[in-house]
């Protein structure tokens, strides 16, 4: 009886993570829509939703035991605990190094905790893994803002703009630069 049990929960483990991988090709299909939709959305309010949905997809690794660290990071941060934070999302970027939200989660509270230099370096590897991560290219605009350095926070945030046109963060960028094309980051 006990084999019969761990022989359940091992095939279970083991469709778990089937599906996983099977449903990552659907998941960057879906991330590649979302991204097509949002560059053509007409109004902020279209932009809004779409953005959500993008955000939402970030957030499933397919992996579950990822996304429960994942949960359990998002509200250590919510609740201002940014070392448990960091330590889960050590665990996670520990169980899979390419999964972009975790380092871009990892620049946030970095940023939170006013070490602007860390947040970058999570942020660059946050974009290394996922170019079109619009929170993290804005989240760099907004840390060079923080540092002083304006003409590389718009080039940073019209960078992001070329993903999401009705980002947050455009307001920070005056009118007068919109038309310039975004240069290097």
């Amino acid at each position: 009886m006990i084999f019969n049990r761990l022989r359940l929960l091992w095939v279970g483990m083991l469709f778990a993570s089937v599906m996983a991988v099977a449903a990552e090709p659907a998941r960057d299909a879906l991330l590649d829509q979302r991204f097509a939709e949002l560059k053509e959305a007409e109004d902020e309010v279209t932009a809004r939703g779409i953005e959500q949905e993008i955000w939402k997809l970030w957030m499933i690794s397919g992996n579950p035991e990822i996304d429960e660290l994942m949960r359990q990071a998002m509200e250590a941060r919510r609740w201002g605990d940014y070392a448990k934070a960091l330590a889960l999302l050590d665990q996670v970027t520990g169980i899979d190094p390419e999964y972009a939200e975790a380092w871009n989660q990892r620049a946030t509270i970095h940023f939170l905790r006013d070490d602007y230099e860390q947040a970058l370096a999570e942020v660059a590897r946050t974009l290394e893994l996922e170019p079109r991560h619009f929170g993290a290219l804005a989240g760099r605009g907004v840390i060079r803002l923080h540092q002083g350095r304006s003409a590389l926070a718009i080039q940073n945030i019209k960078a992001a703009m070329d993903y999401h046109p009705f980002l947050r963060e455009r307001h920070l960028v005056p009118p007068r630069f919109l038309e310039q094309p975004a240069e290097s980051r």
